[in-house]
């Protein structure tokens, strides 16, 4: 496992100096330092696969089944997402955005104070609906940032627009117009994942805790920032300021990785690593 951890080492060191030669680029406009750093990436990327093939060889089973788990797989889909967007997009401001991203989550995953287990409390009451539904929500946890970084991309052209400054960072961008509909549409596609997800863990946990499910923490804190997520669609609505829409969104989204990276841990049955 120390092996591992320095593999683990090594990743976040290439996501380190990938976000350095990507700073280079973004400040001396220099296309070598991108391709340098989308290579560095891909490297990263492939390791972090190859690895996560091999924990769960070595385990003998899924490696998905606690919180730290997970974080592992939400920075992984999050950096291949990355790479297939750069390559539709070309554009490393939002490249950057994705590698920051998986460079926090991968830095968090590292150096947490926990361990693997071959066995864990999950892994007695693991069947293919639970799987099923650890899936869904990381997906909608993807897209939920795939919608919040065009979040931010839109209050940055709208400022440029409103502003009239049409510099190097307007035109590295995508459209304001591009930016609103991968913010919604991905925000919907999200929500409807996340929903399903709820849908067949909740079947899972009454079968399994009963109507103990609908006192844990983490249920009722995904079933608020769901509830978060509706009011924001009925916000847009009523008002349809697509700009507000997008700073709440951005607000909604950190409490959504609070819910999902620090209250998980006041769950009776969402594990953080056993």
């Amino acid at each position: 496992m120390d092996m591992m951890f320095r593999s683990h080492e090594f990743i976040l060191l290439l996501y380190f100096l990938s976000l350095s030669v990507l700073s280079y680029d973004l400040f001396f406009r220099n296309r070598l330092a991108r391709k340098v750093s989308f290579y560095l990436v891909i490297i990263a990327a492939v390791l972090q696969v190859a690895t996560f093939m091999y924990i769960g060889v070595a385990l003998g089973r899924i490696p998905i089944q606690t919180t730290f788990e997970g974080i592992y797989v939400f920075s992984t889909l999050v950096i291949i997402t990355g790479l297939i967007h750069y390559r539709w997009s070309d554009s490393e401001i939002a490249f950057a955005l994705y590698v920051f991203c998986a460079f926090v989550l991968f830095s968090v995953y590292t150096f947490a104070p926990v361990s693997y287990d071959r066995v864990t409390e999950v892994s007695a009451i693991m069947n293919e609906l639970l799987i099923i539904h650890i899936v869904l929500a990381l997906i909608a946890y993807v897209l939920y940032f795939i919608s919040v970084m065009h979040a931010v991309i839109y209050i940055i052209q709208y400022d440029n627009l409103k502003k009239k400054r049409f510099n190097r960072v307007f035109f590295s961008l995508f459209s304001i117009e591009t930016a609103k509909k991968t913010m919604i549409r991905t925000l919907i596609l999200g929500v409807f994942s996340m929903l399903i997800s709820i849908f067949l863990g909740i079947q899972w946990g009454m079968y399994i805790y009963g109507v103990e499910i609908f006192k844990d923490f983490k249920v009722l804190g995904t079933l608020f920032v769901i509830l978060l997520y509706t009011a924001l669609f009925v916000h847009l609505k009523i008002k349809r300021s697509i700009y507000r829409f997008a700073w709440f969104n951005i607000v909604i989204f950190i409490i959504c990785m609070l819910n999902y990276l620090f209250i998980t841990q006041l769950s009776s049955f969402h594990f953080w690593s056993y």
